[in-house]
């Protein structure tokens, strides 16, 4: 029995990420995949742009098999806290035999070589990467400038991420092998449509949606974008709720997750020029704190999101509970290796086992409720959040 696991966003869902599922299975021979996903908000600090249920019925209508809901703060958090807490949760399923991830790169190897350095010399604390930051070079070209010979692949978002996962793999010495595909298509942040592409990038499905060009995508997604029911989110349509947050929480700000006493400052100077979301950030980035880091900060200050990323690198193993977003009817055989093999209770129904929780593992369904509840509220989805169903598809 073999099984593979990607860790993703699907955001939204596309052709690419179809071909990956499709190589994954054709190239391992693998019996199952399971994927583990971000919730109803994403890395690069936004609301995902269609609900977590509308993007797992996707990837389970191609490709995968069950898909597994990773908690909000690593969703939203750093590449490192990130891609920390998803393997994390991996090895803690104990039947894992491959991570799978995309990359420019595309050779393991190549890859591999590059994570062991900078795992040994390539952190925020290690001597050459303090020296180059405190000349003012931010985090990623100080990394550029200390290993010159991974310029190229440090210089591509793909190539980074998977560099995180192996690294992640490595720190938590883990049995997963980790296995790349070479990305096909467009680069991560290209967001134009020429109509010529093999493949469309997430980036440019979004702003097609965005502009309601949806006659340009059709041949880029594996559904009928014109029959998803629910109309698509963006980050300014959170504008008035973070600007509240910023207001009612201007003492505590320090306290979340990723802020500094710096950053403080500038989004409190900044504070009443705010009109909307994108605006605001444009007026606090600077070359030491990018848009991803500062949107990333808001969000777990409209969240409440708080502690460091070593705290939550040290909460993931205590955490009793993961949910199941989805499965195949016909994958139910996963579901019984997983309850044989893992030291992490699969969680359908958050209400009948709420109350046998840990403290810690109720603290983070309490965040993602309040999460969720705000994002349904955005989509008009009256649903309680603990009253939705698990996506099933046969």
């Amino acid at each position: 029995m073999t099984i593979a696991a990607v860790i993703c966003e699907y955001n939204p869902f596309h052709n690419g990420h179809k071909y990956q599922l499709d190589m994954i299975r054709k190239k391992l021979n693998v019996d199952y995949i399971i994927c583990i996903m971000s919730g109803d908000y994403v890395q690069r600090g936004e609301p995902a742009i269609f609900s977590k249920e509308i993007r797992t019925r996707f990837a389970l209508e191609n490709g995968a098999d069950l898909v597994l809901q990773l908690p909000i703060a690593y969703a939203t958090g750093s590449a490192d806290l990130f891609a920390t807490g998803a393997v994390t949760l991996l090895n803690r399923l104990g039947c894992v035999d491959y991570l799978c991830f995309g990359s420019e790169c595309g050779d393991i190897d190549t890859l591999c070589i590059c994570a062991e350095k900078l795992l040994t010399e390539g952190q925020v604390g290690s001597e050459g990467m303090r020296a180059l930051m405190k000349q003012g070079n931010t985090f990623a070209k100080s990394r550029y400038l200390l290993f010159p010979e991974f310029e190229m692949l440090l210089a591509h978002s793909n190539n980074v991420l998977a560099l995180e996962y192996i690294m992640a793999l490595m720190r938590t010495k883990s049995s997963i092998k980790p296995y790349t595909i070479k990305r096909e298509g467009q680069d991560y942040d290209d967001d134009t449509i020429t109509g010529n592409e093999t493949f469309l990038s997430a980036s440019a499905l979004r702003t097609a949606f965005k502009k309601g060009e949806i006659d340009k995508i059709r041949k880029y997604v594996p559904y009928d974008p014109e029959t998803i029911e629910q109309k698509p989110i963006f980050v300014n349509d959170y504008s008035s709720e973070v600007f509240y947050a910023l207001l009612t929480k201007q003492n505590t700000i320090h306290e979340h997750l990723e802020t500094s006493e710096d950053l403080t400052k500038r989004m409190l100077s900044e504070l009443y020029s705010f009109t909307d979301f994108t605006s605001y950030v444009d007026l606090i980035k600077a070359k030491n704190y990018t848009f991803t880091r500062i949107s990333r900060t808001l969000f777990h200050i409209l969240l409440g999101i708080k502690g460091s990323n070593t705290m939550y690198k040290e909460m993931i193993a205590h955490i009793s509970h993961i949910k199941v977003l989805g499965f195949k009817e016909s994958s139910k055989d996963l579901l019984t290796i997983i309850s044989d093999k893992s030291s992490i209770t699969l969680m359908t129904k958050v209400p009948a086992v709420y109350d046998s929780l840990n403290s810690l593992t109720k603290s983070v369904v309490d965040d993602e409720l309040f999460a969720s509840s705000l994002y349904n509220q955005k989509c008009k989805n009256g649903m309680h959040e603990f009253s939705k169903q698990i996506v099933l598809v046969k």
